[in-house]
C-alpha cells in the first residue's frame, strides 16, 4: 500500500491541477465575455470571435479560416470569419461591425444609413452578406464532399456586432450580437453529431485552411494571371 501512495498522490495532483486549469479558463472566458458585452456597441470582428470562443470553446470555434473555392478554372481562397462546430450542426458566421439602419433583403447590394457624431449622415452600399456567406458554405460543403464526409446541417449566420443597429427587414440569417448567441445555442440543441464525427469535421476544415498570407499571395497570383492579355484572349474564346 505504501508503494502506491506516491502514485495516488500524483493522480490527485493531476486531477486538482486539471480542475484548477478548467476553473481558470472558465473565469477567463467569463471575464472576456463580460468585457465584450459591456462594450458591444463597438465590438470588432476579433472581439466577436473571442465572445464565440467564450461561449462555445476552442474546440468548437474556428476563427479566420481561409478556405479554397473554385472560380471557373481557378481556385481562390475566401475568408470565413468563424466556423462554429456545434453539437448538432455547423454555423458559418460572417461578422459585420456596422451600426445605424441596415436596408437588406434579397438584392445583391445592401445599404447602411448612419448618423455620425458630428451630426452628418453617412450612406454606404455594401455586398449582401447573406449571399456572400453562402459562397463560404458551398466551399465548405465541397471540402466535405471531396473527403467523402457526410455533410451535417450547415447554417448561414450573419452577426452585426453593434447593438446600435436596426434592420429594415427581418431575416432568418441576420442578428445583432446578443440574439445571435441565443440563436446559436438553440441550434446546438438539435440531434447530436457523435464527437468522433465532429472531430473529423474539425480536422478536415483545418487540413484545407491556409494562412491569410498564403491565401492573399495565391489570390494575387491568380488575379495577375487573369489580367494577362493571353489569358483574357483564352477566356473570350
Amino acid at each position: 500500500m505504501e508503494k502506491l501512495i506516491p502514485f495516488i498522490m500524483c493522480i490527485v495532483f493531476v486531477i486538482v491541477s486539471f480542475c484548477l486549469w478548467k476553473l481558470a479558463v472558465k473565469l477567463s472566458s467569463l471575464a472576456a465575455r463580460k468585457k465584450i458585452m459591456a462594450n458591444k456597441t463597438e465590438a470588432s470582428k476579433e472581439a466577436t470571435s473571442v465572445l464565440l470562443l467564450s461561449h462555445f470553446g476552442e474546440f468548437s470555434v474556428l476563427p479566420n479560416m481561409w478556405l479554397p473555392s473554385r472560380e471557373g478554372k481557378y481556385t481562390l481562397y475566401g475568408k470565413v470569419d468563424n466556423i462554429v462546430i456545434l453539437p448538432s450542426c455547423i454555423a458559418v458566421v460572417h461578422v459585420e461591425s456596422m451600426r445605424g439602419q441596415i436596408f437588406g433583403g434579397s438584392s445583391p447590394t445592401w445599404h447602411q444609413s448612419v448618423r455620425l457624431q458630428n451630426g452628418e449622415r453617412r450612406e454606404i452600399d455594401f455586398e449582401n452578406p447573406v449571399l456572400s456567406n453562402e459562397k463560404n458554405i458551398i466551399a465548405l460543403t465541397k471540402i466535405f464532399e471531396r473527403e467523402k464526409i457526410a455533410t451535417p446541417p450547415i447554417y448561414n449566420i450573419i452577426i452585426f456586432s453593434s447593438d446600435k443597429v436596426l434592420f429594415s427587414d427581418e431575416m432568418a440569417e441576420v442578428y445583432s450580437l446578443s440574439p445571435a448567441i441565443v440563436k446559436l445555442k438553440s441550434l446546438a440543441k438539435g440531434k447530436k453529431i457523435p464527437f468522433k464525427e465532429r472531430l473529423t469535421l474539425r480536422k478536415t476544415i483545418k487540413k484545407y485552411a491556409v494562412t491569410a498570407k498564403k491565401a492573399r499571395q495565391h489570390n494575387a497570383k491568380v488575379q495577375r494571371a487573369l489580367t494577362k492579355p493571353e489569358t483574357k484572349a483564352k477566356i473570350k474564346k
